[in-house]
């Protein structure tokens, strides 16, 4: 069996993270989506048609059915999850800058106990609203930070991270993925 080398699986995925993270994470969802909806209604169809003696043609077709709508069950509900967590994690960011940060160094306002609440809600509001940079900056981290493990090179780990954000930002813009991607979740 050939060997490969982890230096070039590590710069081969960090480059393409790095450059064209968020296209996979976005077109990703979709594909993950589809796979486990599909998955768990084919499973589910398959015990169905094996307890009920289904016949084997009219099995067949109804488990392609239910596949097909699984896949469809399973995108809606992710890009839904997506956007679910997408808010909690940007209401536990809220609090946890308000409580960890604010509050304890600067006191006064931030200490009032209003503020996290309110911070929540900003917060999970802000991470719907830019998630989509949120994405391109841990994609880009993520992807300089492989390629740094490549060449092992701590240079690389910044200019591989600014190289990354500016260009998934600029084809971001510049193709209009901006419009494609939906901003409503289900």
């Amino acid at each position: 069996m050939p060997q490969v080398n982890p230096e070039i699986l590590y710069g081969l995925l960090g480059g393409l993270l790095c450059l064209f993270g968020f296209a996979l994470y976005w077109g990703g969802l979709r594909v993950v989506g589809m796979f486990m909806g599909g998955s768990i209604a084919a499973i589910m169809t398959i015990i169905i048609a094996y307890s009920t003696h289904m016949e084997r043609m009219l099995a067949l077709a109804v488990i392609a059915l239910a596949t097909l709508g699984g896949m469809i069950v399973g995108w809606r509900l992710l890009k839904g999850a997506h956007g679910f967590l997408v808010f909690i994690i940007g209401a536990g960011l809220g609090y946890l800058i308000v409580k960890t940060i604010l509050a304890p160094y600067y006191g006064g306002l931030w200490e009032v106990q209003w503020v996290p609440l309110a911070a929540i809600v900003i917060g999970g509001i802000l991470g719907l609203l830019l998630y989509r940079y949120v994405v391109i900056l841990v994609t880009a981290a993520v992807g300089s930070y492989l390629l740094y493990l490549a060449v092992d090179r701590p240079w690389v780990l910044f200019v591989a991270f600014i190289i990354g954000v500016l260009v998934q930002i600029g084809a971001f813009h510049r193709l209009g993925v901006s419009r494609k991607v939906r901003t409503r979740w289900s």
